[in-house]
C-alpha cells in the first residue's frame, strides 16, 4: 500500500509533486463545490504483470458531458479523448504503479471569486492516485432506506458527477452509519428507489435483474452498464424500470455497484433479510465475473481495458 501524498499528480497542465498541487482558500470551486469528477480504477494482474485501466473512454464520455453541463470551456476545448487518456497513462507510468489504484479526475472552477456561476470563469483539470480498497463491505451489507431524498434532475442533475451533490450523499451515508448500518438507499420524492448513497442498485426478482431506469434521477454508472452487459451475456433478463420501496423487501437478492463499490451484495435492508440473508447466486456470479474482467482474465471483455504499460 502506497502513500498517495508521495506520488506525482496532474495539476495546472503538468505533472507535479503532490505537495505542490495547491489552490487558494478563495478558490470558487472550493467555496461552492463547483467541480465535476470521475473516479476510475486500474487493476494490477500479478500473474500477467500488467496494469489494466477499466473503461477509460466511457469515463471520458460521461466526464465530458458533465463538463459541458457546467460550461467548462477550457476542458472541452483542450481535452479530446486521446489527450485525456495520454495524461492518465503518463500519470500512472511516472508513478510506476504495480498494484490496484483508484484515479480521481476533477475539473473545477478555477477563479478566486465569491460569486457562484459558470460563465466568465476559467476551469482546470487535475488528477491524482489513491490506494482505494473496498469502498463498502463486499461480503454482504446492511442498508437503511434514507430519510433524505435524492436530488432531482432539475435541481442538481445526478447523471453528472457534480462535487456539490455529494452533500446529499454525505447526509444519507452519515445517517446510515450513525444508526448502525453500512450504507444508505435513496428514494426519490415520489418514494421510488433510486440508488445507494453513491452506488447504483440492482434487485433480483423472479430470476430477473431489475434496476431503476436512467430517467429516475440516477447516475449513469459505468459499473452499472458493465453489470447489465455481464448479466445479459449470462442469459439473465435485465429490466430497467421504476422500483417501489417494498420491492427491496420482496427481492430475492439486492446488490450495489460502482467504481468504488465494485459489485457489493446486500443481505439486510431496514432489518428485513434480503432473501435468506446471505449473498445470492446471481450477485455472487456477477461479482466473480466482474472482478475477473477488470483484471484482464476474460478474453471476451478485454475491449473494456487499456494496458497501461503496453503503449
Amino acid at each position: 500500500m502506497f502513500n498517495h501524498e508521495e506520488l506525482k499528480v496532474f495539476f495546472q497542465g503538468k505533472i507535479v509533486d503532490f505537495k505542490d498541487a495547491t489552490i487558494s482558500v478563495a478558490n470558487t470551486g472550493f467555496l461552492y463545490g463547483l467541480a465535476v469528477f470521475t473516479g476510475m480504477r486500474a487493476h494490477y494482474n500479478e500473474q500477467q504483470q500488467k496494469l489494466f485501466l477499466f473503461r477509460p473512454e466511457d469515463h471520458y464520455r460521461r466526464f465530458r458531458f458533465a463538463c459541458k453541463l457546467m460550461r467548462y470551456e477550457q476542458f472541452l476545448k483542450n481535452y479530446d479523448y486521446d489527450r485525456f487518456l495520454g495524461v492518465l497513462l503518463e500519470l500512472l507510468s511516472v508513478n510506476n504503479i504495480e498494484q490496484d489504484v483508484y484515479v480521481r479526475v476533477t475539473n473545477y472552477s478555477d477563479e478566486n471569486r465569491v460569486t457562484p456561476k459558470f460563465v466568465e470563469y476559467k476551469d482546470a483539470l487535475t488528477m491524482f492516485l489513491y490506494p482505494l480498497g473496498d469502498y463498502v463491505p463486499t461480503g454482504g451489507m446492511r442498508c437503511k432506506v434514507s430519510s433524505y431524498t435524492r436530488s432531482e434532475d432539475n435541481a442538481i442533475p445526478a447523471r453528472a458527477k457534480i462535487n456539490g451533490i455529494y452533500v446529499n450523499t454525505a447526509f444519507a451515508k452519515t445517517e446510515a452509519l450513525l444508526n448502525g448500518y453500512d450504507e444508505a438507499i435513496f428514494l426519490d420524492k415520489n418514494g421510488h428507489v433510486v440508488e445507494g448513497s453513491a452506488e447504483n442498485i440492482f434487485l433480483v426478482i423472479d430470476g430477473k435483474l431489475v434496476t431503476p431506469a436512467v430517467s429516475d434521477n440516477i447516475l449513469e454508472g459505468i459499473t452499472r452498464r458493465t453489470v447489465i452487459d455481464i448479466a445479459q451475456d449470462e442469459g439473465i433478463e435485465v429490466v430497467e424500470r421504476t422500483v417501489d420501496r417494498t420491492e427491496l423487501y420482496k427481492a430475492d437478492e439486492v446488490f450495489l455497484t460502482g467504481t468504488g463499490a465494485k459489485v457489493s451484495p446486500v443481505v439486510e435492508i431496514d432489518k428485513y433479510a434480503v432473501g435468506n440473508g446471505t449473498v445470492g447466486p446471481i450477485a455472487a456470479k456477477i461479482q466473480e465475473t466482474y472482478m475477473a474482467a477488470v483484471r484482464g482474465e476474460l478474453e471476451r471483455y478485454k475491449h473494456w481495458l487499456v494496458d497501461v504499460y503496453d503503449r
